[in-house]
């Protein structure tokens, strides 16, 4: 069902499994045509929302989890997402982390309250939930003649996972792989480490190695748009955009020390308002990439930190 949101992305995929149990994966934001056109897509096949048994949530961002609890109070359909997205779907905000990060990061103060307020008013898409079965990945939920195998894909956010049914050979990705999107791998608190930021697109990478191993010869039903019928291929032009993105910081950084406001306005020169937050989260997810692999170093100073090549 293609479910419509009042984001920059588009319409949210919200997939329905016709099996007993009657699921359906994520569930769209809230607002009232959302909530129309998944009344309307269950009513094709005869049901009504009462008739959902169970809500997979792929993560945390309020286009995928926003109408899970009105479902849920509906229909009294069992809810389960990712243990590692709990502050998402509580809606547990840090504001004074991401001030903090912006801060150092060269971000003015008009800028830095301007995107903690956009973010805030986001909130109103989405209803915190108050309860879920929280998944870790590894677990398989049963079904009849079906089941559900349940994978921890953590990148785009630290609780992100991919929902596979092997008898009918397909994933479901989530945000995780996107057929003409390239995943954004936003910046979070690291679950782990409450106050410092969740090394996202390190991660993100494992996560597409592992997605090779264990799913590649499956069909991938996506978030957002197509499917993806062959990974492999899909794989390789996913690894030629994020060189790309790689060779654009590597290039403005031969040029001397920056920041990673000094990169966003290089790279995305006419971000505003939510969108500085995502441009923000590509480069600092990145310059955490590039340290881990030895190939930047950070200069903390006193009230910066600034990127240099490592020779």
């Amino acid at each position: 069902m293609t479910v419509p949101t009042p984001f920059p992305v588009g319409p949210v995929n919200v997939h329905l499994i016709l099996r007993d149990p009657v699921t359906i994966v994520d569930s769209g934001p809230l607002t009232d045509a959302a909530w129309e056109v998944l009344v309307a897509g269950l009513a094709a096949h005869g049901l009504a929302v009462s008739d959902v048994r169970r809500i997979l949530l792929t993560h945390g961002h309020h286009d995928h989890y926003g109408l899970a609890a009105k479902v849920a109070e509906a229909s009294g359909a069992q809810i389960w997402g990712g243990a590692m997205d709990r502050n998402n779907f509580r809606q547990e905000r840090h504001p004074k982390l991401l001030l903090d990060d912006m801060a150092r990061s060269g971000f003015g103060v008009a800028t830095r309250f301007a995107v903690v307020a956009a973010i805030a008013a986001v909130d109103h898409f989405a209803r915190p939930l108050e309860a879920w079965d929280e998944l870790r990945g590894g677990e398989t939920l049963p079904g009849d003649g079906w089941s559900v195998v349940v994978r921890s894909t953590p990148g785009h956010t630290p609780g992100s996972l991919t929902f596979e049914v092997p008898e009918a050979g397909v994933l479901f990705t989530g945000d995780t792989v996107l057929k003409d999107i390239t995943p954004n791998a936003v910046i979070d608190e690291d679950p782990l480490e409450p106050g410092k930021p969740f090394r996202s697109v390190s991660t993100y990478f494992r996560t597409l190695e592992e997605i090779g191993r264990t799913n590649a010869g499956e069909t991938l039903l996506t978030g957002h748009g197509a499917p993806i019928p062959d990974w492999h291929v899909h794989k390789g032009g996913l690894d030629r955009r994020y060189r790309l993105r790689v060779d654009q910081i590597l290039r403005q950084l031969a040029k001397g020390p920056a920041t990673a406001c000094d990169l966003v306005t290089a790279i995305f020169p006419r971000v505003k308002t939510l969108n500085v937050f995502l441009a923000f989260s590509e480069i600092a997810g990145f310059l955490m990439y590039l340290e881990d692999e030895g190939r930047v170093e950070k200069l903390v100073e006193a009230t910066r930190d600034r990127y240099r090549l490592v020779a």
